[in-house]
Order: C-alpha cells, then sequence, then structure tokens
C-alpha cells in the first residue's frame, strides 16, 4: 500500500506545471558588443504589456539591469536599441487519482470483487514569455533576444519578482557567453 502511495504522489508531482524559470539567449555572433556602451529604450506599443503598472516595471527592471551592467542610458545615436515584449499561454494540466481495494488473494483485483474509484481534475495555469530584443541601431537588425518563461504569479509583487528573476538569469548567462568568448 505504501509503494502506491509513493507512486501516486510521484505521479502527481510530475504532472504538475514546471515551477522553474527557463532562459534562453540568442545574438549575432559577429556582432561587436564590445563597442556597446549605451542603450536607448524603444516602445514597442503594440507588443508591450497592455497593463501599465506592469508595463513600467517590466521597462525599468530592463533599463535598471542595463545600467547596472555597466551601460548608459541615452535619449539619441544609442550603440543598441533595447525593447520587450510578452506572450502568455493558457495551458491546463490532467491529474488522475486513483484509490481502490482488492477482493481476495494476490494483487489488486485478486480472487473476488473488488471496488475502486478514480478522480481526474484539471488545472490551469498561465505560462508568460518576457521577450527582450537587441537592435543595431543602424540597420535596425535584431543582434540579441534574450527569453525567459516562468508560471506567472497572480500577485503584482510576486510577477515583478519573477521578472527581476529572469533579468538576473539572462544577465548570467550573458557574463558566461562573454567570458567564454574571451578565451
Amino acid at each position: 500500500m505504501k509503494k502506491v502511495l509513493g507512486l501516486l504522489i510521484v505521479l502527481g508531482l510530475a504532472a504538475t506545471p514546471a515551477l522553474a524559470q527557463k532562459v534562453t539567449i540568442d545574438y549575432a555572433h559577429e556582432f561587436d558588443f564590445e563597442a556597446v556602451k549605451s542603450f536607448q529604450y524603444v516602445e514597442t506599443k503594440d507588443s508591450n504589456s497592455t497593463d501599465q503598472l506592469m508595463d513600467g516595471r517590466i521597462r525599468d527592471a530592463i533599463i535598471r539591469e542595463l545600467t547596472e551592467g555597466g551601460l548608459k542610458q541615452v535619449e539619441s545615436d544609442p550603440d543598441l536599441f533595447v525593447t520587450y515584449h510578452i506572450t502568455s499561454q493558457e495551458n491546463t494540466v490532467y491529474n488522475t487519482s486513483s484509490f481502490g481495494y482488492g477482493g481476495y488473494g494476490r494483487g489488486w483485483g485478486g480472487w473476488g470483487g473488488s471496488m475502486g474509484s478514480s478522480t481526474t481534475t484539471a488545472t490551469t495555469y498561465t505560462e508568460g514569455t518576457l521577450i527582450i530584443d537587441g537592435y543595431e541601431p543602424g540597420e535596425k537588425t535584431m543582434v540579441w533576444r534574450g527569453t525567459g518563461t516562468v508560471t506567472l504569479k497572480s500577485k503584482p509583487e510576486k510577477r515583478s519578482k519573477q521578472i527581476d528573476s529572469i533579468l538576473d538569469k539572462l544577465g548570467a548567462k550573458w557574463d558566461k557567453i562573454l567570458k567564454n568568448q574571451g578565451e
């Protein structure tokens, strides 16, 4: 009986939505990132958050992360244009739990009658992706993209922490890429 309950718990945990953040970076390998000293944040109203409060939090967090990373924010003639986009998707996970007992004999069922029941529950969650793009100003071609995907929290304060965490992870990943290029 303990083995069966343990198996049910493990299966239930495996079927729940992933809570870890996934971050990825892609970039133009031929672009000279060492020459980038300044950036300009640009608005893209069609793709930014429709929630003005969250839009401001995301924009401020990106600007803060870039300036803390050593780049200077400018109003004109930047080395890099930076913007963000968000996407979200509703997902549903189904979990089925079965409980019951067998009749006489070995195993589940054996000889004689058996009784059991199954219950399936649906859990809906929102998965959000923050996409940060960097563009070369002259040709306006994309040279850098960082993405972070999370299961969104319901409270705005917790979402802000998720944004900060994504930016921290993207920064750490980018630092590692730059370090590996210098070797």
